[in-house]
């Protein structure tokens, strides 16, 4: 056993984003469950999306 409080280490991520977000252009779309933002691309300019 060791002397780590409970819930230590785990990792808390908080809410998945509500939207994407290009880092280019700025240009937000809705988050899809489904689909992480990192696999959309932007409409505008065609780069790859983060979330936001």
């Amino acid at each position: 056993m060791t002397d780590t409080p409970p819930g230590e280490g785990r990792q808390h991520h908080g809410n998945p984003p509500s939207k994407c977000v290009c880092p280019q252009c700025g240009y937000k779309a809705d988050k899809s469950p489904a689909v992480p933002c990192w696999s959309m691309r932007c409409p505008k300019c065609e780069t790859m999306m983060v979330g936001g």
